[in-house]
């Protein structure tokens, strides 16, 4: 394994002043920032001087490539000519204007996408469609339907609203409380489903969910399903055939709106101009940012149906404005690198680029890579790729520690000259510039396999012994899990520990069970109501639990899959753990 280096100056600076996004504070603290000074094409630079491949366009943006001199010289005209104006009160200017009519006019003529409101990214966004969704129902009269149903493991922005529909649980935790109305449904998450099931046989469930759900609210109370194409940040997770033409026809069926996010898989991605497209599908409302400027200026919009619009625009009372909006949304500057940027993807047939040099990466990953013990999975659709690692292939067991193989292949990569992402799932995950030619795929591949082999020489040997526990180690219910947790308990490990957990688990054999750590001293009691003063209540069913106790099922992942549920302050559920309690 590689080193850590020493910080350099840039990130003991960074560390002294600046916050990251979705980053441990310690970190920053501990190993520095990796601080990158110059991009040039589909190549980056950092402070140590090192040349490393972009394998993940920024943050799934720089579709283009770094430095391209069209965008720069629009937005240095744009600037000469008009740096900024609102687009609030009814004002408007010429990018703005263009940009709406050019991003109206790349949609199915059939599909009337043709209004659009801008932000300055995707979260702003789809903000914006939650609140014209709600809008949409409440001028109509319906304002109790207005609960927005997202899916585990999606991913739709980090506000407060926005974080509620995220279906990724880390990202909510110690924000809330939470904003009302969202629910969440299972996702089409195929490798390791959460349902315990196999496509094709499954018939969809995961898509079935949805429409019980509906059921089960009452589609009056429904007003929209969100979900992204293909799902990006918790791991590159496509749907399979047949899932978006369900979910169109429960719909369809309730009246029910379908948001689009296609943050990540517009503009190219996939292989085709939009993830609608490779999919079949046809929404109600779009969410764009990310490509649509390729990362040169913040931008976002939202793509709203005619028959959306126009009930919004009709009903509204006279006088009555749209009362959202954002000081930068339609930034000249900004409309103008994005009229620019979508010239270059479209003159220079980066879709189609990004659909066979896709194939072929994917390809090469899968014969060169598909053999690592530890390569569980390997996915995508265009370029984006995932790659999911598991301790044990036969079990899709995880890790024990969450997301400690994709983090140091991560690194690793990064010390051998690319940048790839470490992502939810135990998912390494690749998204070059959609200029990227087989030669550089093949690079890419070369640094991925010297990476993976060098994490698992030092991570698998030890999880290897981390397996199923002996027969002599193993429970037969969760009341002996609990029962055994006595001697099990160091109260050196526990001095100044104060802590009280319940588990309240489901299913046959079940029940509720209260864990308190106080002055070095363990008390395990099972209860008949859950304690309101616990500070954190863990759920499952009690198979899955005693599955976990038994090293059958990763606590990792049953988080990710929703078999196991953490209320409340994940650090203090760790202190639980860190005592061998959990």
């Amino acid at each position: 394994m590689t080193e850590h280096p020493p910080r350099t100056p840039l990130a003991v600076r960074d560390a002294a002043h600046v916050i990251h996004p979705v980053t441990a504070p310690r970190e920053m603290t501990d190993l520095g920032a990796r601080v990158v000074v110059e991009g040039d094409g589909v190549w980056i630079t950092d402070d140590r001087g090192r040349r490393l491949i972009d394998g993940f366009a920024g943050l799934w943006c720089v579709s283009v490539g770094h430095g391209r001199r069209e965008i720069i010289d629009a937005v240095t005209a744009q600037m000469e000519e008009l740096e900024y104006f609102t687009t609030f009160h009814g004002q408007s200017h010429p990018r703005a204007i263009e940009l709406a009519e050019k991003l109206a006019s790349m949609f199915p003529p059939e599909y009337e996408l043709d209004h659009v409101m801008f932000s300055s990214g995707g979260s702003e966004a789809n903000e914006t469609n939650i609140k014209l969704v709600r809008l949409y129902w409440a001028v109509q009269g319906q304002d109790q339907r207005f609960k927005i149903i997202a899916r585990h493991n999606g991913y739709h922005g980090l506000t407060i609203a926005t974080m509620t529909a995220t279906g990724i649980m880390p990202m909510r935790w110690n924000f809330g409380p939470e904003a009302p109305g969202f629910d969440h449904v299972a996702a089409p998450y195929c490798y390791k489903c959460e349902l315990d099931l196999t496509f094709p046989a499954c018939g969809l469930a995961c898509a079935e969910e949805f429409a019980r759900l509906v059921e089960r609210e009452g589609p009056e109370t429904i007003a929209a399903f969100i979900a992204e194409p293909v799902i990006g940040a918790a791991g590159i997770i496509p749907p399979p055939p047949g899932y978006f033409q369900r979910i169109r026809e429960i719909c369809d069926e309730h009246g029910i709106l379908l948001i689009l996010d296609e943050v990540v898989t517009g503009f190219g991605r996939t292989g085709t101009m939009f993830g609608m497209e490779m999919y079949d599908v046809r929404p109600d409302i779009v969410t764009l940012a990310k490509g649509i400027t390729s990362g040169y200026l913040p931008l976002g919009a939202s793509v709203v149906n005619a028959h959306v619009w126009d009930t919004i625009s009709t009903r509204l009372p006279d006088q009555m404005p749209v009362s959202h909006g954002f000081t930068y949304s339609g930034h000249p500057t900004c409309c103008a690198a994005a009229l620019a940027n979508i010239d270059l993807i479209e003159r220079d047939d980066l879709v189609a680029n990004a659909r066979d040099v896709g194939a072929y990466l994917q390809d090469q990953m899968r014969e060169r890579l598909g053999d690592f013990e530890s390569v569980g999975d390997i996915r995508g659709i265009g370029l984006m790729i995932g790659i999911e690692f598991v301790a044990d292939r036969a079990t899709k067991r995880g890790f024990s520690r969450p997301h400690q193989m994709c983090a140091q292949v991560e690194f690793e990569a990064w010390e051998r000259g690319l940048y790839c992402r470490a992502m939810g799932m135990e998912t390494v995950g690749v998204a070059p510039p959609l200029t990227i030619d087989r030669e550089i795929a093949d690079r890419i591949v070369d640094i991925l396999a010297e990476s993976i082999a060098a994490v698992e020489a030092d991570v698998m040997p030890r999880e290897r012994a981390l397996g199923p526990k002996s027969e002599s180690e193993r429970v037969g219910s969760a009341a002996e899990l609990f029962a055994g947790m006595t001697a099990k308990f160091d109260p050196a490990r526990a001095e100044g520990v104060d802590l009280v957990v319940q588990f309240a688990l489901t299913g046959e054999a079940g029940g509720i069970w209260r864990i308190a750590v106080r002055d070095g001293a363990l008390d395990v009691a099972a209860i008949e109501a859950e304690d309101p003063d616990a500070e954190v209540t863990l759920r499952a069913t009690a198979a899955d639990y005693v599955r976990i106790a038994n090293g059958d099922l990763s606590g990792a992942d049953a988080f990710t899959t929703q078999k196991l549920v953490i209320e409340g302050d994940l650090g203090r559920a760790g202190a639980l753990g860190s005592l061998g309690l959990m």
